[in-house]
């Protein structure tokens, strides 16, 4: 392909890039977000209305018999029905991020990338009317949640729609960003590895026969949510060595804009471990060892 087909393909993928940073700009500030910080949004209970329904039901149905027992039965009975008022009343979070969205409750979480996202559509609930989305996903799945029960916002909904249906467009027009193959282990130790990766992120350059690794390049592995996660891992610590403000909150914002629980928390390892390398070398190995599981 000619070099300047290449330029223009590239230049039409930057153009569709800043649409959609654009459009979900104006989408988060819709919903009263910022764009400079993680979207988190409250969402009611999974178990709102029908868990409602059922407790109201099981406390109907047993609260007698824990009375009649006396002062004790009527104590537990209460106790019984504040814990599920609680459970019933406790809001599910849902956080986006550049690589998917998380969905965070007491009883458990559940990240999905917005690559695994086919389409997204609207739900008005089954007898109880309220807003909803319902995920659809490639392999054909679904996942339902709702945005309001007690209060009808279907215009935050629709507008929560648009701001997914923008962050999945995103995520499907992206490509990985190249194999930089001195960030990987090549045979070292761990200890090795880690000094190997400090080492680059002060400039060096260790094979003659492969070009220099670039701090853009460190960059744009480091900010994308389809790198693989040692290449992302090692290219956080490269960048780490340097410590000026600006490098500090740019990897603190690609940190915040992780929310796959594994990812993120390997990041935030490697930030963590600072210029310590028998502490770097650590994080290294567990994530070598997660990668190779999810592989």
């Amino acid at each position: 392909m000619p070099i300047r087909h290449k330029k223009k393909r590239a230049a039409n993928r930057v153009d569709a890039s800043s649409v959609s940073a654009q459009k979900k700009a104006v989408l988060l500030e819709e919903l009263g977000r910022s764009r400079e910080e993680q979207p988190v949004f409250s969402l009611p209970s999974p178990l709102i209305p029908w868990g409602g329904v059922i407790a109201a039901i099981l406390i109907v149905l047993f609260a007698p018999a824990f009375i009649k027992e006396g002062p004790v039965g009527s104590l537990l009975a209460a106790a019984f029905t504040l814990a599920i008022f609680v459970i019933l009343l406790l809001p599910r979070k849902l956080l986006l991020g550049q690589d998917g969205l998380l969905l965070v409750w007491i009883l458990g979480s559940r990240f999905v990338r917005f690559r695994e996202i086919e389409t997204i559509e609207m739900t008005d609930g089954v007898f109880f009317h309220h807003p909803g989305i319902n995920l659809i996903f490639k392999n054909g799945k679904a996942l339902a949640f709702a945005t309001s029960v007690f209060k009808e916002r279907w215009a935050e909904r629709d507008a929560l729609i648009s701001l997914l249906k923008v962050c999945v467009e995103t995520a499907h027009s992206k490509r990985p960003p190249p194999v930089e193959q001195s960030l990987l282990r090549a045979g070292k130790s761990n200890e090795s590895w880690a000094r190997a990766l400090r080492a680059i992120g002060h400039g060096a350059h260790f094979d003659p026969r492969m070009p220099a690794v670039r701090h853009d390049d460190l960059w744009l592995v480091a900010e994308s949510p389809d790198a693989p996660l040692i290449e992302r891992t090692a290219a956080f610590v490269a960048l780490s060595v340097t410590k000026d403000a600006e490098t500090e909150e740019r990897l603190r914002i690609a940190l915040e804009h992780t929310v796959a629980p594994l990812v993120r928390s390997a990041l935030r390892a490697a930030l963590n471990a600072g210029d310590d390398e028998s502490e770097i070398a650590n994080v290294l190995e567990r994530v070598e060892k997660i990668s190779s599981l999810e592989g």
